[in-house]
């Protein structure tokens, strides 16, 4: 874009008219003219343009790769606000509004902004879109200069979760085959290959997820329900899942939700009790599909 161009579209973005733009230093006319390419700004005009503004001189004479560059350092501060913040999707959408072909600051940005998105939705239920921001989280890491491999350990952790709800859940880059290459160390991480350990008779699971995460948390009681299940105290394990259901601390979010019901399906199914296991079946149904809805 030319000086002109820039003025009418920073003039625009700020709602502001010609006159409003003009003050009482230069005509209306002048800014209509130095928009439409009809005239050149002086150097005393442009400086006087770009306080009005709020951008940099350098900014308005730019071209090019310069351009961006200073487009670039005038939102960043945004962009690092948005980041501290948590505000993936603000960040994600000024990152975007400034990607030029091969800056790898801002993708590295993207790639996180949607890794966490991801993980937003994930755990809002929302789970074929939770997989397409994992995937573009991916792709972006891939494209950019500096290796992100907390990312691909990230993504593979929530879609060998997924994979617990439902074989539709899956990822359209990620390869599985790959050695990893980032230990990943948390809660959630731990949560899942405990899963997996206790499915496979590994009652020392637990144990293990306790010793790194000692705080009581949805997570361990799961665990514990788990542990009861596999050593064959139902009841025990009932009670542990219908508290999960029923605890006056924070509520349970549709992901921790299914597991408990499918849970409560097997555990009332081994103990007989053939009208709630049916009850907690219908309601798991119920939820499955709302998970699934894209």
């Amino acid at each position: 874009m030319n000086v002109g161009e820039k003025v009418r579209e920073l003039r625009i973005a700020k709602m502001m008219s010609q006159s409003e733009l003009a003050g009482n230093q230069i005509t209306r006319n002048m800014i209509s003219c130095i928009e439409n390419g009809s005239a050149m700004p002086s150097l005393p005009t442009v400086f006087y343009l770009a306080k009005r503004l709020g951008v940099s001189v350098g900014y308005l004479l730019s071209e090019g790769e310069d351009e961006l560059f200073y487009r670039k350092m005038e939102q960043m501060e945004n962009i690092k606000k948005a980041f501290r913040e948590g505000e993936w999707e603000l960040c994600r959408d000024l990152c975007r509004a400034l990607l030029g072909e091969g800056d790898d600051e801002l993708l590295l940005l993207l790639a996180q902004c949607h890794l966490q998105i991801a993980k937003e939705q994930f755990w809002q239920g929302k789970l074929h879109a939770s997989c397409r921001s994992f995937d573009t989280a991916l792709e972006l890491a891939a494209s950019g200069l500096y290796p992100q491999p907390q990312i691909r350990a990230e993504a593979k952790e929530y879609f060998a979760y997924m994979e617990r709800i439902s074989p539709s859940l899956f990822s359209e880059v990620l390869d599985e085959e790959s050695p990893a290459e980032y230990a990943l160390k948390t809660p959630f991480s731990a949560y899942r290959v405990a899963l997996n350990a206790l499915d496979s008779g590994d009652t020392g699971a637990l144990e293990r997820f306790l010793q790194a995460y000692p705080e009581p948390s949805f997570f361990s009681r799961h665990l514990l329900a788990k542990c009861e299940m596999g050593k064959g105290n139902m009841e025990g394990a009932k009670t542990i899942l219908q508290s999960l259901l029923q605890g006056s601390d924070a509520l349970l979010n549709e992901v921790q939700l299914y597991a408990v019901l499918s849970d409560l399906e097997i555990v009332c199914r081994e103990m007989e009790d053939y009208r709630a296991a049916y009850r907690y079946a219908g309601e798991k149904v119920q939820l499955h599909e709302q998970l699934l809805k894209d």
